[in-house]
C-alpha cells in the first residue's frame, strides 16, 4: 500500500483552490512538498511548477499572474533566506494590494530532529517576522492539524477586501510525516472570502443630495480597475452625472481616451471642484494635490467636500506608512465597489429619479462638454509634443513610445510593465488605454526587480490566447533580477519585452542634479554613481546567453516601428519571447 503523506495533502489543498500553476526557486526546506509535486500519483491533481532562479522573481510571476488574469499561482520561498530574497517582492505587492499565496519551509522547528549545521541556520523562531508587517496574515503552524487550518484561513483572508499577501510557513518535519488518520481537508468553500455590502439607502441618498447639488463634481479613481468587471459600469456613472474623473492609473479603471478623463492635463477647470468622491485612492493627498490648492491637513483649501468610497482603512501595516497622509474626509464609507458602482449607475440613470430633471440635465451638458474640450485639447498637445521630440540627435522616450505604439497598434496588447514614473507618465498621455485589463500598472512598493518577472507572469497567463503581451521594460530595473530571463526562455512566454535603456538611473540622477543645482554646485557630476555610461550593458547579448531571441539594438527613432514590427511578427509566429534593446536619452 502506497502511504500518504502531509505533503501530498498539501498538494490536494492547492488543487481543491483551483491553483493550477506554482512558482519557486528550489529549496530543501519544502522538499517533501517538492516530492509530492512531482510525484508521478499526483500528476491528475498536482498543479505546473514554473522555475525561477530568485525568490523576488518568482514572487514578482505569481505577483504579475494575478494582475493578468484574477487567478492564484502559488509562491514557494526557502527557509528564511528564500523569505528575505522574496520579501522586496512581497511588500511590492502588499503595497499593490495584490492578494499572493506564500507557503514557506521552516525547520525542523522541534531541535531534535535537526541535521547538523543546516538545518539550524536554516531554521527560524517565528519565522514569519521576517514579513509580518506588510502581509495582511501569517502564521507558523506546527501539526498537521494546525496546518490545514492555516492553509484555510490565509486563503480566505487574502481574498477578502481589502486584497494582499498572506504568508504560512511549513514544517519540515511536518511536511515529511505520513497522513495521520483523521486528518483532512475543510470543505471547498470554507475559504470563500467575507464580502462588503453595497452603498446603504441611507449613504445613497447623501451623495445624491451633493451630486445634485454639485457645480464640478470629481470622481477620482486609482484601484478600482483591479477588477475589470468597474470599467464599463463606471464609465456609464460618469456619463450619467458628467463627472470630471481623474485617473491615478495604478490599474486601468477608467477609458483614458473619454473625453471626461482629464487626468495629467492640469487644467484650471478642476479648480472650482466642489464634490471629491475618491473610489479606492490610495494616495489621497496625492491625488487631490495634482489639481486643488490644499491646506497643511492634505484637505482642498476651496473647501470642496471630500467622500471616500473604499478599503484603505481596512488595512493598514504598523511598519510601514503606505496609507499615506491622514486626511479629515467628510464621509469614509467602506462599502463593495462594484457593487457600489451599480447602485450609484441605478440611481443615475432612473428616468424617474433626482437626476431626471431638465435643470440637471442641462448642466450635465454643459459640463460634459467643458471637460470634454480640456481631454480633447491635453491629447492634441501631448502628440503634438511626441512628434516634436523625434526630432532629437538621441532618442527621447516620448518619441519612442508613439513609435512603438504605431508597431503594435492593431493588435491586441496588454502592457504588463510599464518601466519607471517617466515611461508610465507617457504612456498615460500617448497610447490609447481602454480595454479593460490592458494595462497592469506598476509594482505598487517602488522597489526594483519588479517588471521583467511580473511580465513573465502576466506572459504565462495569456499564453493560451493570442495576447500580445508587451513589457515596457526600464533598463536599472531589469539589472536587478537579469535572471528572470532564464524562466521566461524556459516556459516560452510569449512576451515582449522592449528595454528602455538610457543608461542612468534617472530618479536617482534627477535627485543628484537637484541637490548640486540647491548647493550651487556642479550639476554635470551627477552622474557619477548613478549611470552606467563608462561600463554599458549589452541586453541583446545578454538576452541572446539565456535563449530568447533578440533583434539588433535600435539606436535611431526611424528603426524603432520596423524593430516592433519585426519582433511581434517573430513571436506571433513562433509564440516565444523576443527581446528589442533601444538606446535612448
Amino acid at each position: 500500500m502506497t502511504t500518504t503523506y502531509f505533503s501530498d495533502l498539501i498538494v490536494e489543498f492547492l488543487h481543491q483552490q483551483d491553483i493550477d500553476t506554482v512558482v519557486f526557486n528550489p529549496g530543501a526546506s519544502f522538499r517533501g512538498v517538492h516530492d509530492s509535486l512531482v510525484h508521478a500519483e499526483n500528476a491528475g491533481i498536482a498543479p505546473d511548477i514554473v522555475m525561477a532562479c530568485h525568490e523576488e522573481i518568482a514572487v514578482a510571476i505569481a505577483h504579475g499572474y494575478h494582475k493578468a488574469s484574477g487567478r492564484h499561482m502559488g509562491v514557494f520561498v526557502h527557509a528564511n533566506v528564500g523569505l528575505l530574497h522574496a520579501s522586496m517582492a512581497i511588500f511590492n505587492a502588499w503595497c499593490d494590494r495584490v492578494p499572493l499565496f506564500i507557503l514557506g519551509g521552516n525547520g525542523p522547528v522541534d531541535a531534535g530532529k535537526r541535521r547538523p549545521w543546516i538545518d539550524w541556520i536554516h531554521t527560524s523562531q517565528n519565522i514569519e517576522s521576517v514579513v509580518k508587517d506588510y502581509v495582511k496574515w501569517c502564521d507558523q503552524p506546527i501539526g498537521q492539524r494546525a496546518t490545514v487550518e492555516s492553509l484555510t484561513r490565509a486563503f480566505k483572508l487574502m481574498n477578502t477586501p481589502m486584497h494582499a499577501p498572506v504568508f504560512v510557513a511549513l514544517d519540515f518535519d511536518t511536511q515529511e510525516e505520513p497522513l495521520r488518520e483523521g486528518v483532512r481537508l475543510l470543505p471547498a468553500g470554507a475559504t470563500e472570502p467575507t464580502r462588503l455590502p453595497p452603498l446603504d439607502q441611507e449613504t445613497l441618498g447623501y451623495l445624491s443630495e451633493r451630486l445634485l447639488a454639485s457645480r464640478m463634481p470629481v470622481l477620482i479613481v486609482d484601484f478600482s480597475g483591479r477588477d475589470p468587471r468597474t470599467v464599463a459600469p463606471l464609465v456609464a456613472l460618469a456619463e450619467a452625472l458628467g463627472l470630471a474623473v481623474v485617473d491615478r492609473g495604478n490599474r486601468l479603471n477608467f477609458p483614458n481616451t473619454h473625453p471626461l478623463n482629464v487626468s495629467h492635463t492640469g487644467t484650471e477647470v478642476l479648480a472650482d471642484a466642489d464634490l471629491v468622491i475618491a473610489l479606492e485612492v490610495q494616495d489621497l493627498v496625492g491625488a487631490l494635490g495634482a489639481f486643488l490648492p490644499l491646506t497643511n491637513q492634505g484637505t482642498p483649501a476651496n473647501g470642496a467636500e471630500l467622500v471616500t468610497i473604499g478599503f484603505n482603512e481596512l488595512l493598514t501595516s504598523k511598519w510601514a506608512a503606505d496609507y499615506q497622509q491622514f486626511v479629515p474626509v467628510d464621509r469614509s464609507i467602506a462599502a463593495d465597489t462594484g457593487a457600489s458602482i451599480a447602485a450609484l449607475r441605478s440611481l443615475a440613470e432612473d428616468p424617474a429619479g433626482p437626476f431626471a430633471t431638465e435643470a440637471f440635465t442641462e448642466r450635465r451638458t454643459e459640463r460634459t462638454e467643458t471637460l470634454a474640450a480640456v481631454h480633447t485639447r491635453a491629447r492634441a498637445q501631448w502628440s503634438l509634443q511626441s512628434q516634436e521630440l523625434k526630432n532629437r540627435e538621441h532618442i527621447h522616450v516620448a518619441g519612442a513610445l508613439d513609435e512603438i505604439h504605431r508597431a503594435v497598434r492593431d493588435e491586441e496588447w496588454v502592457l504588463t510593465n510599464t518601466g519607471s514614473l517617466t515611461i508610465d507618465g507617457w504612456v498615460k498621455k500617448l497610447w490609447p488605454l481602454e480595454r479593460p485589463g490592458s494595462y497592469l500598472g506598476l509594482n505598487g512598493g517602488g522597489g526594483l526587480g519588479y517588471g521583467l518577472g511580473a511580465s513573465v507572469g502576466a506572459a504565462l497567463a495569456h499564453r493560451e490566447d493570442d495576447t500580445l503581451c508587451i513589457d515596457l521594460q526600464a533598463d536599472g530595473d531589469f539589472l536587478y533580477t537579469p535572471s528572470a530571463l532564464w524562466t521566461l526562455a524556459a516556459q516560452d512566454a510569449p512576451l515582449l519585452v522592449v528595454v528602455m535603456n538610457n543608461r542612468l538611473y534617472l530618479n536617482s540622477t534627477q535627485h543628484a542634479e537637484r541637490i548640486a543645482g540647491h548647493r550651487d554646485r556642479d550639476i554635470d557630476r551627477a552622474h557619477i554613481a548613478t549611470s552606467f555610461y563608462d561600463h554599458p550593458v549589452d541586453f541583446v547579448s545578454m538576452a541572446r546567453s539565456y535563449g530568447v531571441h533578440a533583434l539588433p539594438r535600435v539606436e535611431k527613432i526611424g528603426d524603432v516601428a520596423p524593430t516592433i514590427r519585426e519582433a511581434v511578427a517573430h513571436l506571433k509566429a513562433h509564440r516565444k519571447p523576443v527581446l528589442v534593446e533601444i538606446l535612448m536619452d
